[in-house]
């Protein structure tokens, strides 16, 4: 039986399952999702062995290790927009020693053509202008001839017809409330690739409004987060006599770098470093500064930050989910790039979980109630 192990339990705490006539045993924390589970009982019934295969919305890299394992020779590329899940799915192959597989990060689809693809998608992970700007990448990736595994998990009630318009027929595999897996062939070029990135304006008082543009996945597509314009607005008045006419200014979690950017407008001698884990923020950040001739600022796609010290300023807008990791992260980011004197600011909805974060490595903060949300400023 040949295994693969994805975590560090012990063997008491894992879950087993079981594939290819039990001749596979996949090891896991608590079992793969729907999805990838469905696409590794399909690589079996595929009779033709393909030459390129593209796996894209896998998180765990597992499904890559089975198509590497079933054809040695065939190039698989595991497609990830966000590089906190490449770097786990790299982990998972180089602890199964699983080679031939090309972990990429990006903002797109890789260049194929391809003649065998997986996409899987979930109402709470890929938001549906996401998902259908990635089937059309998708489907622009594949060799003519080429066919698409496509699994999702939510609201399935328009999808299926969605998919008809982008790929024409479709064999739907497994079609259950809540949860469909299809078979979809190329077999034309599309008519018309649609369009789903978006302009807003955004500005701080006593600035002219200036144009951003948003892509599908980032954080707040179509519109000004109002959580980033409460901090930007607060960032500006609260910095107003800043002492370095030349800062240092990290945007943490940038987004479509409306933060970063709206102080870079405030404060045109600053340099200004956008950092975030998703491969569509920072391409968002590099379309809009590129648009606004702002030439002179970095971008730093990560998933930890930053490693280099000597910022003045420090803003972020961390989420709140996996019990408040990230934004531990953030904390403890603030904590280890700011200069003696620099100031953070954090926004939230509600300041209390925040600020207690923040008070583990910063004892002094001030709330700042801006448009309905909490900033804690704070300084070391």
């Amino acid at each position: 039986m040949t295994n693969i192990k994805i975590t560090d339990l012990p063997e008491k705490d894992v879950k087993r399952q079981l594939f290819f006539d039990k001749n596979l045993c996949v090891v896991s924390h608590s079992g793969l999702h729907r999805t990838e589970a469905t696409f590794i009982e399909r690589v079996p019934t595929i009779t033709t062995p393909p030459s390129q295969v593209l796996v894209t919305g896998s998180r765990t890299g597992v499904l890559s290790m089975v198509i590497a394992m079933q054809w040695p020779d065939v190039r698989v590329r595991c497609h990830a927009l966000d590089i906190h899940h490449v770097e786990t799915m790299e982990r998972n192959l180089a602890d199964n020693d699983v080679r031939g597989v090309a972990v990429v990060c990006s903002p797109m689809i890789p260049e194929g053509p391809y003649d065998l693809a997986f996409f899987s998608g979930t109402e709470t992970t890929t938001t549906a202008e996401l998902m259908l700007d990635q089937l059309e990448d998708l489907h622009e990736q594949l060799a003519l001839g080429g066919v698409c595994y496509i699994a999702y998990e939510g609201d399935t009630g328009t999808w299926q017809k969605q998919i008809r318009q982008i790929f024409g027929n479709i064999k739907a595999e497994s079609d259950q409330r809540g949860f469909f897996c299809v078979s979809a062939k190329k077999t034309r070029p599309l008519e018309k690739r649609r369009s789903f990135r978006a302009e807003f304006k955004a500005s701080v008082p006593g600035m002219e409004p200036i144009t951003l543009a948003s892509l599908p996945g980032v954080f707040c597509h179509r519109r000004p987060d109002m959580g980033g314009l409460a901090l930007a607005e607060t960032a500006v008045k609260e910095q107003a006599q800043i002492e370095h006419p030349r800062a240092q200014i990290l945007d943490m979690g940038c987004g479509c770098g409306l933060v970063g950017i709206l102080l870079a407008k405030a404060y045109p001698e600053a340099t200004v470093t956008f950092v975030d884990s998703h491969s569509r923020a920072i391409e968002a950040t590099k379309q809009n500064l590129d648009a606004l001739g702002m030439k002179k600022h970095a971008l730093v796609l990560s998933s930890r930050g930053v490693d280099q010290a000597g910022f003045d300023l420090f803003v972020g807008n961390p989420p709140y989910y996996s019990d408040f990791r990230i934004a531990e992260l953030f904390v403890k980011t603030a904590f280890q790039v700011l200069n003696r004197g620099g100031v953070g600011m954090l926004v939230a909805k509600s300041a209390s979980a925040l600020d207690e974060c923040i008070k583990t490595r910063f004892p002094e903060t001030t709330i700042i109630p801006r448009r309905g949300y909490n900033v804690i400023r704070f300084v070391k």
